[in-house]
């Protein structure tokens, strides 16, 4: 009873883990895509400045960073509460999208990074050649240039899954209530020295880390 009640803990956990790292994932994957195109074929020096300002999160110790997405947050659930008159309204504390939050800012940099080196290896007059062709800048990204950033942008949405997966210190400060990650999990037997109980959480972190390397591996096998 005790081991499949373990097992079945562990199972609930990491799928939790792996619903908020994959919702992490995408969704800076997506905001570092518009980011990297907006700056490289609708923006001047200004707009290139503020995109490497938006990835600075990545330099900010966890904690400092979990402070400040805290008191973000309580504005705008104050804000929020003043709106609809309801005073227990929230929109980001107690639930999973304040870690969502912070996980953007955190990592917004992992996948801006893997993203902009995926447009800078493009050659520069893509964009220009596919006007010329006759098709317009919406269908030309669409049809040109993300399916050659495609690429890049699983990289980089993988590298923030495994981010994701092992961060601890804002999901510690964050989370919802009786809601676990495999980090958080395996922390919490690991400080009462209760290592064998730690030991597979952590195992499966280690594994969670591997897998999107064999898949980078073989994409890049595919590749060349």
């Amino acid at each position: 009873g005790g081991l499949v009640g373990n097992v079945l803990a562990i199972a609930e956990v990491l799928g939790g883990s792996v619903l908020v790292a994959g919702m992490a994932a995408l969704l800076i994957t997506l905001v570092s895509t518009f980011i990297v195109l907006a700056a490289t074929y609708r923006g001047g020096a200004a707009l290139r400045r503020m995109a490497m300002v938006a990835s600075t999160g990545y330099a900010v110790p966890g904690t400092m960073l979990a402070i400040g997405v805290l008191i973000f947050a309580g504005s705008v659930d104050r804000s929020f509460a003043a709106v609809t008159g309801d005073g227990r309204a929230s929109l980001l504390l107690g639930g999973v999208g304040i870690l969502i939050l912070a996980y953007l800012v955190r990592f917004q940099a992992v996948g801006y990074g893997a993203v902009l080196s995926g447009i800078r290896r493009l050659p520069d007059n893509m964009m220009g050649a596919s006007r010329v062709l006759g098709n317009g800048f919406t269908s030309s990204l669409r049809r040109v240039i993300l399916p050659l950033l495609s690429g890049s942008m699983v990289a980089g949405g993988l590298l923030v899954f495994v981010d994701v997966m092992k961060e601890l210190p804002m999901t510690l400060l964050l989370r919802p209530f009786d809601f676990e990650t495999l980090a958080t999990y395996t922390y919490q037997f690991a400080k009462d020295e209760m290592l064998e109980e730690a030991a597979l959480p952590a195992l499966m972190i280690v594994i969670a880390g591997l897998l999107p390397v064999i898949l980078m591996n073989r994409m890049l096998r595919r590749t060349d």
